[in-house]
């Protein structure tokens, strides 16, 4: 390994660790502890991180195919986005109830009960929704840190596979605050986040198209009471 690759795996680290501990400030303003005053810190911590280690990985030679817009929005981004909603929601209305009955429970969705039958919640949401959410993290856990460990680990279609499920991992634990069903259902939505990336070229549109659309499903049910 030369000095660049090992200059990148190391953010790469970095990177992992960062995107983690925010999950665990996530985490906290759920569960009381003595990070809990710190939590409110968690979304601009994330953002500066994303930041900070894009202007570092460039920096180190990491390619980044224009931040994942390289390639303009077109037909094939939009059926890729499609297929992944329609595998979310078949999951949302097969397997999920049942990992619930499991795990004794549904996600842990109290930080947005405020968006019960309030307009302007309900906007706020949705605004943060489609630029912290669905562009936001998907820049951070599909199109950084998930091209990142592709490239430390070789580029290779083996490499690929490894690096779906250590992200979809990742993604599954920043979401403990929603409790067991949470991380499992953040999980499996990394791992369909991931795939259509991958399939997509390192494209963004793709992800964050379908995460966006499915996070609004969520988000409309949550404003009707249901």
């Amino acid at each position: 390994m030369d000095k660049s690759m090992k200059k990148i795996a190391l953010l790469v680290f970095g990177l992992s660790i960062g995107l983690l501990f925010m999950g665990v400030l996530r985490h906290s303003a759920a569960n009381e502890n003595f990070l809990t005053p710190f939590s409110g810190l968690a979304t601009i911590g994330y953002v500066l991180i994303s930041i900070l280690f894009t202007i570092w990985l460039v920096r180190a030679g990491l390619p980044l195919n224009k931040y994942g817009f390289g390639a303009k929005l077109n037909l094939k981004h939009i059926g890729l986005a499609v297929i992944a909603i329609i595998v979310l929601r078949v999951f949302a209305y097969t397997l999920n109830p049942i990992i619930e009955d499991l795990l004794g429970g549904p996600r842990n969705l109290e930080r947005f009960s405020d968006v019960e039958g309030s307009t302007m919640s309900f906007v706020v949401l949705l605004i943060t929704n489609w630029t912290l959410a669905a562009f936001g993290e998907e820049y951070a856990y599909r199109i950084l840190l998930m091209r990142g460990l592709s490239y430390v680990f070789g580029d290779t279609r083996k490499a690929q596979i490894i690096v779906l499920i250590l992200q979809s991992a990742m993604f599954g634990l920043i979401h403990s605050y929603q409790g067991s069903t949470g991380i499992v259902g953040s999980a499996f939505s990394g791992l369909v986040f991931g795939t259509v990336t991958l399939i997509g070229r390192w494209s963004i549109w793709p992800s964050a198209l379908a995460h966006g659309t499915n996070n609004t499903i969520g988000i409309v049910s949550l404003y009707l009471g249901e």
